[in-house]
């Protein structure tokens, strides 16, 4: 048997936060370990999870590429589930980083296998998501980790990479690494990038700021 997967969850619909916990609490896979309203709350907490469940749309307003971003600059692995199929959620959800989107009318096992594929590292889109994005005809977005964007933002405005290394406070060579990861990411989506030009030129199609943050 694996490891448990810790769970959080973050909605404010309470029915369906206690339904979430009475059936995590009968699959010996999963653990409802944290649960709140909105994204403020589920941080003040600070909970230890592998995935972190984040309804589409709350009520407080937020946007949910602010959240996804947020939850990721936390260190979290992020889900996003909905009651709305749309492309444009779908694909501003991904974009920002999260790990998988599943829409709320799936059967539980559907949400057990993707809380799964998304602990793995895998991802996860449903087959209606995955025909949704393969209609997308924008330009595709690299998937960067918050350090890659911090290297990306600081050396495509112009520092060079030893002044880069020297604010993030990491070595010339961690940041080089970075670069690179950067570079190759850019390549695998088609968008090559091969001089800081082109970096700058990738930032300024893709409304880049610092930590991806908008």
């Amino acid at each position: 048997m694996g490891s448990v997967i810790a769970v959080g969850a973050i909605d404010d619909d309470a029915m369906l936060l206690e339904g979430l916990g009475a059936w995590m609490g009968r699959d010996s896979t999963l653990s409802l370990v944290a649960t709140a309203r909105d994204v403020n709350e589920f941080l003040a907490l600070a909970p230890e999870v592998d995935v972190v469940i984040l309804d589409l749309n709350l009520r407080d307003g937020t946007s949910v590429s602010t959240n996804v971003k947020r939850l990721i600059a936390a260190g979290h692995k992020v889900l996003v589930v909905s009651t709305v199929p749309d492309k444009e959620y779908v694909i501003e959800a991904l974009e920002a980083g999260a790990a998988g989107y599943i829409t709320k009318d799936r059967d539980l096992d559907t949400l057990a296998r993707s809380l799964q594929d998304v602990a793995d590292g895998t991802g996860t889109v449903t087959p209606q998501m995955a025909f949704l994005l393969s209609a997308d005809r924008r330009l595709r977005r690299p998937q960067l980790s918050p350090r890659e964007r911090d290297v990306l933002w600081h050396y495509g405005r112009g520092m060079t990479l030893d002044s880069v290394a020297r604010k993030l406070g990491i070595r010339p060579g961690t940041a080089r690494e970075y670069l690179a990861r950067v570079k190759q990411k850019y390549q695998e989506v088609d968008r090559p990038a091969y001089t800081k030009s082109d970096l700058a030129e990738r930032m300024r199609e893709d409304r880049m700021e610092l930590n991806g943050l908008e």
